[in-house]
């Protein structure tokens, strides 16, 4: 059987280097088309001027036109998703795929206390590209050690986003999603939703609520997948993701004529 197309866009800050585990897991029920954004990828230059959340959908949007594939699932991981789910979808998309779909900030698993302060830490990151002094920021040994301790990443993987990630792109865009409470809008489609109810930082709980609220055609997948995780090799999302949850998509693809 022909493999269903799947468009899939990184969580932030990842891209296509750090989630190759998760393509290749993928690739093997899918055609993955795996989508760099603009500045999350040293081969994908940063968007020159302001950086938004509608120029990284608008982007996306682009490059689902060049691939022309015949029929097509779009998918994002956390962030990726917000950026899947605002552009404007043609009819050759079938589906839509939330993995640890990031929302708005009212959808994060803090305390409301902790949220006030996310808008004082916005207003640093502006400042720090405001001043121009991302570069000299982001390049700093303290900088390296500040985002191991905080993420809990590998020291490789720290290594990596420095390497790949552009920093005006991660400072201004970390200072948008710490305040971004938009409410979500979304397609006339079926949508495929994988979390994790024990989730640390997403409240998978909150967003099923918001999605059977709004989705006609649901389909939820309980997986046991961190946000973070700091294994991120195809086996780690083999051992995570339900091979059952994954072929009730194509199931569904199927009774639909994919």
């Amino acid at each position: 059987m022909k493999k269903p197309h799947l468009i899939l866009v990184h969580s932030f800050p990842t891209n296509s280097i750090l989630l190759h585990g998760l393509e290749e897991f993928l690739a093997d029920f899918f055609t993955v088309h795996f989508i760099d954004l603009p500045g999350f990828n040293k081969n994908v230059p940063s968007f020159q001027g302001s950086i938004t959340l509608r120029k990284f959908s608008h982007y996306l949007e682009n490059k689902i036109a060049e691939l022309n594939v015949p029929e097509y699932i779009v998918g994002g991981v956390s962030f990726g998703f917000l950026v899947a789910n605002n552009a404007k979808l043609d009819k050759k998309c079938r589906a839509i795929l939330a993995m640890e779909p990031f929302l708005n900030t009212d959808c994060l698993n803090i305390p409301y206390w902790r949220q006030k302060g996310y808008f004082l830490m916005a207003t640093m990151l502006r400042a720090v590209t405001f001043l121009g002094i991302e570069q000299f920021i982001w390049r700093s040994q303290w900088f390296s050690n500040y985002l191991q301790r905080v993420a809990d990443y590998p020291e490789e993987r720290i290594a990596i986003i420095i390497k790949t990630i552009d920093p005006r792109t991660f400072f201004t865009l970390a200072a948008t999603l710490l305040t971004y409470n938009k409410k979500p809008k979304f397609h006339s489609l079926p949508y495929f939703l994988v979390g994790n109810f024990a989730d640390q930082t997403i409240n998978f709980e909150k967003a099923v609520e918001i999605f059977m609220r709004y989705i006609s055609e649901l389909h939820i997948a309980s997986e046991p997948i961190d946000h973070y995780p700091k294994n991120l090799t195809k086996k780690y999302f083999k051992s995570r993701i339900s091979k059952e949850h994954i072929q009730r998509i194509l199931a569904c693809m199927e009774s639909q004529q994919f």
